[in-house]
C-alpha cells in the first residue's frame, strides 16, 4: 500500500510516505531499510518488520520515490504497488522452503560420514566438493547477492556474515582438495550446514511473520 499525506509542522508542509514492503523477516531487515532511508535524507523513519509497514517523511528532499523504491529493491525487498490488496500476496511455495529442499539432501549426505557406520567413500574430497557445490551456489545466490548489494549501498546486513562464514569454509576446503592436504582440511559439511540451517531458520521466521500478518 502506497499513500501520501500532508502533515502540518511548525516549519510548513512535510510529505509523509506510507509504504508496504515485503521480504522483511527479521529486525535486521527493518534496520537495513531504515538505515538506507535515513542515509537518503528521510526523517521520522519507522519500519515494522511484522506488518511490513514503512513510514517516513521526505522533509523537502528532491529524491524521487522511484529512486527510493529501487534502492530498497536493490537491498532485496519489494515495495508493493499502490493498488496492491492488503495482506500477504505471496502464493506458491515459500522461497526459503524451496532453498531448504534443494540444500538439505546434499547436506545430509555430507554429514553421513559422522555416523558410527563407517562410510569411507564419503571421505573422498572430490565427492564432497561435488555434493557441497549445489548448496554453496544456492546459498550464494541468495545470501551472497544480498550481502553484496548491502555492502555496495554501505549498509552491511547479516547476510554478509553468513556469506563470509560459508565462503571461508568452502575456500579452505577447496584449497585442501586441490593441494591434497588430507581430510583434516575438509570442511565442506560445515559450509553446507551453515547455509542449510540459516535457510531453515529463515523459513520458520517467515512462517511466523506471515501468520502474524494474516492475524
Amino acid at each position: 500500500m502506497n499513500k501520501n499525506s500532508q502533515v502540518e509542522t511548525e516549519k510548513g508542509q512535510l510529505e509523509q510516505i506510507n509504504w508496504k514492503v515485503t521480504g522483511m523477516d527479521c529486525a535486521n531487515c527493518a534496520l537495513t531499510i531504515s538505515a538506507y532511508l535515513k542515509k537518503q535524507g528521510m526523517q521520522q523513519v519507522t519500519v515494522n518488520p511484522v506488518s511490513g509497514e514503512v513510514l517516513f517523511e521526505k522533509n523537502g528532499t528532491k529524491i524521487p520515490e522511484d529512486v527510493l523504491k529501487k534502492g530498497i529493491t536493490d537491498l532485496g525487498y519489494t515495495v508493493l504497488a499502490a493498488d496492491a490488496p492488503p495482506g500477504p500476496a505471496k502464493k506458491g511455495m515459500n522461497k526459503f522452503l524451496r532453498y531448504l529442499l534443494i540444500c538439505a539432501p546434499f547436506t545430509l549426505l555430507l554429514m553421513m560420514h559422522m555416523l558410527p557406520v563407517h562410510m569411507h567413500w564419503l571421505m573422498n574430497p572430490w565427492l564432497q566438493l561435488v555434493l557441497c557445490l549445489p548448496v554453496y551456489m544456492t546459498g550464494m545466490h541468495f545470501f551472497g547477492r544480498s550481502a553484496w548489494k548491502s555492502l555496495v549501498n554501505g549498509i552491511p546486513n547479516m547476510n554478509v556474515l553468513i556469506a563470509l562464514g560459508a565462503s571461508a569454509a568452502f575456500i579452505y576446503s577447496l584449497a585442501g582438495t586441490l593441494f591434497n592436504l588430507g581430510e583434516h582440511y575438509l570442511f565442506y559439511e560445515t559450509t553446507a550446514t551453515i547455509i542449510t540451517l540459516v535457510f531453515f531458520g529463515n523459513y520458520l521466521e517467515d512462517i511466523s511473520v506471515a501468520t502474524t500478518q494474516n492475524a
